[in-house]
């Protein structure tokens, strides 16, 4: 196929359009994506430079989720604490009401004649001990007196009963709640008769340590639900976190494990029933308490740096992103007006092409 051979305006007003439909489409793309510079051949300089900062913003926003899951540990944590706080602001109050009742009388036996620790004690006479399960039995040898009776029966840990002389008569009390219980054939000597005291236990003190101890189970299962996205900082977990893109700035969190043992909250023992046993609560609570003010101190202090540094790194992705739109973007309203332009003159091409094309359609119906 032979080639058709154009004039010489044809030929300029055929790339006049082909140059102005680039331009156009150059127009159309910069308002289509608001960028002036889409690719390197736009700008190289501009291009790189643009793409460099928003790859840095990537990067900080990608550390900002990180942040924002550590954040979200340390506040689940923190909730946590304060749930168990509460627990032991109740667990105070348990132990206020507790103090109010009177204690409980431990059981125990007085016996009815007068004694001194020198009294002497019949050779071969029985004096058997029962209480909480245990058992003892003192069989008096010559010379012995009062007084080897008393240290003997202190001295068994496992019996659980305490001997003294009170007002002259000889006494023995249970420990624990238990029963005391005596037999044996010297019991006239000083005083006593066969037979056992039951412990008369206090039934409000044994419903408030029920309570105490519902709390106390409550305190750990706090702690365990506290975590999330696979991390409990009341578990003892340990987060450490990046603060910028290379992790040259970072900070660890270090958890605590938080339980009621932890703690040192024990079970309420002998059921409240002396004010010993509530005291020791008391000052087991007090101490957790400290002890829970602490962490929720440490996560304090980290919050504080984390915080810091998220405002700096969302400050710092925000200028990032916005020098690369100022590199790149389109002015708007100048694009618009380049296609408006670029369509006019578009228009003047094809009419001028017409022109020329007519010119010679003319010339030729001459040569007919």
């Amino acid at each position: 196929m032979s080639a058709v051979n154009l004039s010489s305006n044809a030929r300029t007003g055929l790339t006049v359009l082909r140059n102005v439909a680039e331009q156009m489409a150059a127009t159309q793309n910069r308002l289509v994506t608001g960028k002036a510079v889409n690719s390197p051949l736009d700008n190289v300089s501009k291009f790189f430079t643009a793409s460099s900062m928003d790859s840095r913003a990537a990067s900080i926003d990608a550390l900002m989720d990180n942040i924002n899951a550590a954040q979200s540990s340390m506040k689940a944590a923190s909730e946590g604490i304060k749930g168990i706080q509460g627990l032991i602001k109740e667990a105070r109050g348990l132990t206020s009401q507790a103090l109010t009742s009177s204690a409980s009388d431990q059981a125990s036996r007085t016996g009815t004649t007068d004694v001194t620790a020198a009294t002497t004690l019949t050779d071969t006479q029985t004096f058997t001990f029962e209480s909480g399960g245990e058992t003892l039995t003192f069989t008096a040898a010559s010379g012995d007196t009062v007084q080897d009776l008393i240290d003997d029966v202190n001295g068994d840990a496992d019996l659980g009963i305490t001997a003294a002389i009170k007002d002259g008569k000889l006494t023995f009390t249970a420990k624990d709640n238990n029963e005391v219980k005596l037999s044996g054939s010297g019991l006239a000597s000083i005083g006593h008769t066969a037979g056992s005291t039951q412990f008369k236990p206090n039934a409000t003190r044994e419903a408030l340590a029920k309570q105490f101890d519902a709390l106390r189970s409550e305190i750990t299962r706090i702690a365990k639900d506290a975590g999330i996205n696979g991390t409990n900082l009341l578990n003892g977990d340990k987060i450490k976190l990046a603060l910028n893109e290379d992790g040259s700035s970072f900070t660890t969190i270090q958890g605590n494990a938080v339980s009621a043992e932890t703690l040192n909250i024990v079970a309420a023992g002998a059921n409240w029933q002396t004010d010993e046993a509530v005291n020791d609560a008391l000052d087991a609570l007090i101490a957790a308490g400290d002890s829970l003010q602490a962490t929720a101190a440490s996560f304090s202090s980290n919050q504080s740096i984390i915080s810091a540094r998220k405002d700096f790194n969302a400050s710092l992705s925000d200028i990032l992103k916005a020098s690369s739109t100022n590199l790149t973007s389109a002015d708007m309203d100048q694009e618009a007006a380049n296609l408006v332009a670029l369509q006019t003159r578009q228009q003047m091409a094809t009419t001028a092409l017409s022109i020329m094309q007519s010119s010679e359609a003319t010339a030729l119906s001459l040569l007919r």
